[in-house]
């Protein structure tokens, strides 16, 4: 193989890591190495409900308290993808032993033109089966992948991989979809404006008061088993 196509090869493998949800794990070390020092400094409580992927779980800063007095250990590193949770999953999910996990990811998966919305439910396949055979007694519950104005293109995109991902787990034990999507919609269907910070991506306090009070519910009720 001479040299130019052996460079063919190469910028082809990166083009499509990135442009397919942007997976790239090391980009995260510093956070994975910082949960893993919380850890080890306040230990693991396995009755507590753990909360993982990307952005909006990161910053979900009043999730302690709006999910008192369950016992909530927030797991999001901002931007990642399905896969990069898969990935770290040996390192900030196993070690908790969760009774119950609460999963948002899939919107960074898709959010580019190159991505189809069967994406993220090759991925959430994937997570599955590797949950199922370390973590077998553990319940999880998906949150939807949500719209947004500044993601509004790919709402219909978004929309199609709800579907499928909750076909997906109404067929499995132990794991179920939880729409929050739909509460953030108005009476047309459009996303709600006012439930955003300035990025128009990100929610503020009115957008995790929606997702409180639509996830809290559900939650307490599996939470009690």
């Amino acid at each position: 193989m001479n040299k130019k196509l052996s460079l063919y090869f190469i910028l082809i493998f990166f083009t499509t890591t990135f442009s397919y949800g942007q997976q790239n794990p090391g980009r995260f070390k510093s956070t994975i190495l910082e949960f893993e020092q919380e850890d080890k400094a306040n230990g693991y409580q396995p009755e507590a409900i753990l909360f993982t992927g990307s952005s909006s779980i990161r910053m979900w800063k009043s999730l302690g308290q709006d999910m008192d007095p369950m016992l909530a250990v927030n797991r999001g590193f901002g931007g990642s993808t399905i896969p990069e949770v898969l990935y770290y999953a040996d390192r900030i999910v196993l070690p908790h032993h969760p009774k119950i996990i609460v999963l948002y990811c899939g919107e960074n998966d898709l959010s580019n033109d190159e991505a189809k919305s069967n994406l993220a439910l090759k991925s959430f396949k994937k997570l599955h089966k590797y949950l199922k055979e370390k973590l077998p007694d553990t319940k999880l519950f998906f949150i939807a992948i949500k719209p947004s104005i500044r993601r509004w293109n790919y709402w219909p995109k978004f929309q199609v991989a709800n579907q499928k991902i909750k076909r997906y787990i109404d067929k499995k034990e132990k794991y179920f979809f939880i729409d929050t999507a739909s509460k953030m919609l108005d009476d047309q269907g459009v996303v709600l404006q006012d439930i955003f910070i300035d990025d128009n991506l990100h929610m503020n306090s009115k957008g995790y008061d929606i997702w409180t009070k639509t996830i809290k519910p559900i939650i307490e009720a599996h939470y009690k088993d």
